[in-house]
């Protein structure tokens, strides 16, 4: 039996034409959200690998110091699986995930709601810049370098690629629920 949709889950949904029937709203909001797009993971991408090449420098597993004392340490390691030690030495798996995850972050900005906020691009922007750095360290290192270490909790070092995915999912939810 074929999912049919009802007048209420249509008047639930935006309408947003497509192809050559798009408006030119949506043509401009489209192109719009791709230049926020394409310069936000253009500067949060060069910003990731920056700081990882810096921190690529410092001794393994050893205390280099604290950006801001008794709060957050600088500390290398090289992560082969997820937070908190899950998927332990799944590198490529995790590659290849973080990369589909980017696919359809793109998909859904790009085809599925190109009138989304402008929010809705940048945060978009951040998850997509936070994946491909991650994925591109799997694929070439062999690891993820994490360097930012919370000294103030338990908690697993990190880096600016997945500031860049928490960060991005908060303003990306923000700029939905504002829109509502």
């Amino acid at each position: 039996m074929r999912p049919t949709l009802t007048s209420a889950s249509a008047a639930a949904m935006p309408s947003m034409p497509s192809g050559p029937r798009a408006t030119a709203a949506v043509r401009a909001a489209r192109r719009r959200n791709a230049v926020v797009f394409g310069c936000v993971v253009a500067a949060w991408l060069a910003l990731d690998v920056a700081t990882k090449a810096a921190a690529e420098g410092l001794e393994r597993g050893t205390l280099a110091g604290s950006l801001v004392p008794g709060v957050v340490d600088v500390r290398l390691v090289h992560t082969t699986g997820g937070a908190w030690g899950l998927f332990g030495d799944m590198t490529v798996a995790l590659g290849v995930l973080s990369l589909a995850v980017c696919a359809a972050v793109a998909a859904y900005l790009f085809v599925l709601a190109p009138a989304s906020p402008v929010g809705a691009a940048v945060g978009l922007g951040l998850v997509f810049a936070g994946g491909v750095g991650n994925a591109l360290d799997r694929f070439f290192r062999g690891y993820v370098v994490d360097f930012i270490d919370p000294a103030f909790i338990d908690f697993p070092v990190f880096n600016m690629a997945d500031i860049g995915v928490t960060c991005g999912i908060v303003v990306f939810v923000a700029a939905l629920a504002v829109q509502a």
